[in-house]
């Protein structure tokens, strides 16, 4: 058992001595400075498997890299940090594979050798094209800073009276949603309190939602990314205008009052017209009540069930009608 044990053990660490090719009989060709801009930087057009090193500078800690190897066999990659007091052994393997190798880059320079295989068998004939790429969001980036935060232009923040486009009631649209930064993000998410976002917009944009309503108060805001940074603004709130079917053909202001106002259960219409009916919608623009005129005691109604809020009371004289506010509290 013991024997076994020490085979199986031998062939362990033969398999990863061979896996980390870094013999360096094949001399020192195809060094390279890197420029880290994204792409893939060529090493060399000709590098041979034959245990070739090629030094490279310049790489920045902390970033990823692909090495690449292509021909018309096959080529085994080993990345190692550079050894300055033995530059030709090298240091610390960081990476190693057949074809193509990634690794994270812990110094500024690095050595690469180039075999054949995985056994280190090496081939003096063919042709290699080598490259180097940095694969690090950092280094394809080309903005001049991160995004700062939105600052909302329209609607601005507070603003009132918004109009909701109803020509499609199924999805009605409230346009124009604007703002301002640094002009540095690459990508805008319009985000909506309690409901969800709407990714990758466009500044200014329409906003299609099938839930809009009117007199109804919302927050929104806007997250902005590009490859430095991602930052989400304050929240904005913004107050939706009154449905306007409700005020159409309106009474002189006058015709009509209700009283007391705020109220906790019973509310009077004061006039000295006579009421067809009365219609009470909420701030969703739901119809919650609706009286005939002989359900009508005194002109008074009974609000008492009511969720506390806002409510416009729509009341009807023949082929006018007038919309009054009024809280219950």
């Amino acid at each position: 058992m013991k024997k076994i044990t020490l085979f199986l053990f031998t062939i362990m660490i033969s398999y990863i001595s061979y896996s980390q090719c870094t013999t360096t009989s094949g001399g020192n060709y195809g060094n390279h400075v890197m420029v880290n801009d994204g792409t893939a930087e060529q090493i060399a057009v000709d590098n041979w498997p034959n245990a070739e090193y090629s030094a490279i500078e310049g790489l920045i800690p902390g970033n990823t890299y692909t090495v690449t190897g292509t021909n018309t066999t096959s080529i085994y990659i080993t990345i190692a940090e550079i050894d300055w007091a033995n530059p030709v052994l090298g240091g610390t393997v960081l990476g190693h594979g057949a074809s193509s190798v990634s690794f994270t880059a812990t110094t500024v320079d690095v050595i690469i050798h180039w075999h054949l295989d995985a056994l280190c068998n090496t081939q003096a004939s063919d042709d290699t094209l080598t490259t180097i790429q940095c694969t690090s969001v950092s280094c394809s980036c080309t903005a001049a800073a991160a995004p700062d935060a939105a600052v909302a232009t329209y609607p601005a923040n507070g603003a009132i009276d918004i109009p909701i486009d109803m020509t499609d009631p199924a999805n009605p649209v409230i346009s124009g949603f604007a703002w301002t930064d640094n002009g540095e993000a690459t990508n805008y998410d319009w985000n909506l309190a309690g409901v969800g976002s709407a990714t990758g917009v466009a500044n200014p944009v329409d906003i299609t939602y099938g839930s809009w309503a009117y007199s109804t108060t919302y927050t929104w805001s806007i997250t902005s990314t590009n490859c430095l940074g991602t930052v989400t603004s304050i929240d904005y709130t913004f107050t939706t205008e009154a449905d306007p079917n409700l005020s159409t053909d309106e009474f002189e202001a006058e015709s009509f009052s209700v009283y007391p106002n705020p109220t906790s259960d019973l509310i009077t219409i004061k006039t000295n017209l006579s009421i067809s009916n009365v219609e009470i919608f909420n701030q969703l623009g739901q119809r919650v009540m609706s009286l005939r005129e002989d359900q009508l005691n005194n002109n008074t109604i009974n609000v008492k069930e009511f969720n506390n809020g806002i409510y416009f009371m729509t009341i009807n004289s023949g082929d006018k009608k007038q919309t009054l506010k009024f809280i219950k509290e």
